[in-house]
């Protein structure tokens, strides 16, 4: 009785659909292939993963750059275009003071 429920078993599994797809060399050959491409091979999903958070972090930078270059441009324009905001920016930045000034720093 045991023996032929076994082997009934084994016929109804080796007839199913979901074997005969399993045991297909299309299938057995594609999913290798996917498992090697995505976990095995040097350039794997996880590397692709750290490597794309490695190129975001750069980018933020390039634009944090580019905003501080901007600045930097505006207020070279404004000290080349007027003196008396070069001579606050060397005052302030600097300390620069005539010859009868005294200069007093105060630290919060």
């Amino acid at each position: 009785m045991a023996k032929r429920i076994i082997q009934s078993a084994k016929r109804g599994i080796s007839n199913s659909k979901v074997f005969k797809v399993i045991r297909n060399k299309y299938f057995i050959v594609t999913a290798f292939f996917l498992v090697w491409i995505l976990f095995i091979d040097t350039n794997n999903i996880f590397v692709w993963f750290r490597d794309m958070g490695v190129v975001a972090g750069q980018q933020r930078q390039m634009e944090y750059y580019r905003e501080a270059i901007m600045q930097t441009d505006e207020k070279l324009k404004e000290l080349t275009s007027n003196k008396d905001s070069l001579e606050k920016f060397a005052r302030e930045q600097y300390l620069f003071h005539e010859k009868d000034e005294e200069v007093f720093i105060i630290e919060k």
